[in-house]
């Protein structure tokens, strides 16, 4: 789980997916939002469609945040993003989840090349 500072609110998510902008990979979709005011933070939404059961959605939500919080050292200040979960990211390991979403970071350009 991402600290306080770094996790997205429900009016946060809504907001974001109304007025920001996407990105679609085969894994996920990411909505964001740039121009906020605070550190950059992040919110996860894996729908019940993706999978019934809790526990496969709950181990992929891990997943991806483990591999968020590896790189938010390495992330702009002031967005805010959503990773909207799709079927195909439940087969995959961390390694290939934590590729797809550093290569989408860049492409988005989120991370700070520094």
């Amino acid at each position: 789980m991402l600290t306080k500072k770094h996790r997205l609110s429900k009016k946060g998510i809504e907001k974001v997916k109304s007025s920001g902008r996407y990105f679609h990979t085969p894994f996920f979709t990411i909505a964001y939002l740039s121009g906020q005011k605070t550190s950059s933070q992040f919110a996860f939404v894996i729908s019940k469609r993706v999978s019934k059961k809790a526990t496969i959605r709950n181990k992929t939500k891990r997943l991806i945040a483990g591999s968020v919080r590896q790189l938010i050292i390495d992330l702009k200040d002031g967005y805010w993003v959503v990773f909207l979960v799709k079927p195909a990211a439940l087969e995959q390991d961390k390694q290939v989840l934590a590729w797809e979403i550093e290569k989408s970071f860049e492409q988005i350009n989120l991370l700070d090349k520094k």
